[in-house]
């Protein structure tokens, strides 16, 4: 059904916008997941870009975004959905009704691949809305979080799509907030060295083994005296390398971010914290062994996706030296 959904039949008029308004723009994404949501980031940022006064709303499942987009101005309005929409489906329903009572400029699906973003696309009262580019997919990038951002400059201005820069994924910490994050690192190190943050979790088959981490572990430590290895626990408080390094939990997922901004850089499968990482400033390096690298690798500035089953180890440590000298350098 949702394959049937054409773009809006004005939508050149998009361009005509006044840039300067506070037009209304709705995003749709009803995922709970950390990484689908900061996965929002970019196109958040784009929008912002190209309406400086504009006001945002996102359909959501969870209240992760309220922590991840606290810092967001042009985020106006949350809704939130259950993340079990079965087994709330009165709150789902009355907090659905609110949105469709809405009016906005544009309404842009967040997620190409997600039926229910499409779904309440359809449903809002948006003059303007966009499902994907059309029929123009000229230089179409194939990662999830520059899709939206590709789709929306192909109305605004055809010619930004493949020209620009793509924005990347970005929690926005605070000056307070970084602070926090090294004090926390000095907490758990004595000195001044450096920190080399890991995350050995992951789920599903995405989760690399025990005697993998154990020994990437080791010739990490040996090939980086001068460093502080971190690990950051997961939820479920498990280490693939059985608790051996130092090692940090938080159930505040900025505080987490802080101490990654923190780090030289950070080494963690495909999962949510891995994304996490990729929206500080700290050198994101995603361990892929299963996922389709190119849709969900963390990318801009230094980050890099590394294929764990077609590199050894040694040759990740020395990806991994490269980008912490190439850092020192500038």
């Amino acid at each position: 059904m949702t394959g049937s959904f054409r773009n809006s039949e004005r939508i050149n008029l998009i361009e005509s916008l006044p840039r300067d308004s506070e037009i209304k723009v709705l995003i749709t994404r009803p995922n709970h997941r950390l990484g689908n949501q900061l996965l929002l980031t970019p196109l958040i940022q784009e929008i912002n870009k190209q309406f400086p006064n504009c006001k945002i709303h996102l359909i959501v499942n969870g209240n992760l975004s309220y922590i991840l987009l606290s810092n967001y101005q042009c985020v106006e309005t949350i809704f939130n959905l259950p993340k079990k929409p079965f087994n709330n489906i009165i709150g789902y329903l009355k907090k659905s009704l609110s949105l469709i009572l809405n009016k906005y400029d544009i309404a842009i699906v967040g997620c190409e691949d997600s039926n229910s973003s499409k779904i309440f696309v359809k449903l809002s009262r948006a003059k303007l809305k966009i499902y994907n580019s059309g029929t123009n997919k000229l230089n179409k990038p194939e990662h999830i979080a520059k899709i939206p951002v590709y789709n929306l400059r192909k109305f605004m201005n055809p010619s930004e799509g493949s020209t620009h820069r793509y924005p990347k994924l970005s929690i926005k910490l605070s000056r307070q907030e970084i602070e926090k994050g090294d004090q926390l690192i000095k907490a758990l190190f004595n000195g001044e060295k450096k920190t080399i943050c890991i995350f050995t979790f992951a789920t599903g088959n995405k989760c690399l083994s025990k005697k993998w981490w154990l020994k990437f572990y080791k010739e990490l430590k040996t090939e980086f005296t001068d460093y502080n290895i971190l690990e950051i626990l997961p939820n479920e408080n498990v280490s693939q390398i059985n608790f051996k390094s130092v090692h940090f939990y938080s159930n505040n997922l900025r505080e987490i971010a802080s101490v990654i901004e923190n780090s030289v850089v950070f080494i963690g499968a495909d999962s949510g914290i891995m994304h996490l990482s990729s929206s500080t400033n700290t050198t994101t390096f995603g361990l892929f062994n299963v996922t389709n690298s190119k849709t969900y690798e963390p990318y801009g500035d230094k980050n890099e996706s590394v294929k764990t089953n077609s590199l050894k180890i040694s040759e990740i440590i020395t990806k991994i030296k490269e980008s912490i000298f190439y850092n020192q350098d500038i």
